[in-house]
Formats: structure tokens, C-alpha cells, sequence
């Protein structure tokens, strides 16, 4: 697939809330901490990309 810069901050943004609310949601609601821990992996995850891929096209304006 060849998404453009923005989608993917779009879509990285995206799965960043949604994991994060999923992950509140669990905790609030008592399901299995095994659920909520795999919505915190999904939310770090999509911020440390999310983050990483700004400083990269940070110092790379062309791209």
C-alpha cells in the first residue's frame, strides 16, 4: 500500500485513541487484564510509531 504522509499520521492518531480508550474501557469495566494489557501494547505501540515517524519526516521535509 502506498499511503500518503498525512493518512498515516491520520491512521497512526487513530489507532492511538481508539487504543487507549479500549484499554480505559477494559480497566473501568473489570474484563481480563490480559485485554487491557493487549490495547496498552496496541497504544504504545501506535505512539511510538506515531512519534518516530514525525521526527523522521521532521528532519526530512521532502518526503
Amino acid at each position: 500500500m502506498n499511503f500518503s504522509l498525512t493518512r498515516t499520521q491520520a491512521l497512526l492518531a487513530t489507532v492511538l485513541v481508539v487504543g487507549v480508550a479500549a484499554n480505559i474501557a477494559t480497566q473501568a469495566l473489570g474484563l481480563s487484564l490480559y485485554i487491557s494489557a493487549a490495547f496498552g501494547l496496541i497504544a504504545i505501540a501506535s505512539g511510538i510509531t506515531l512519534f518516530s515517524n514525525y521526527r523522521k519526516n521532521r528532519e526530512n521535509p521532502q518526503n
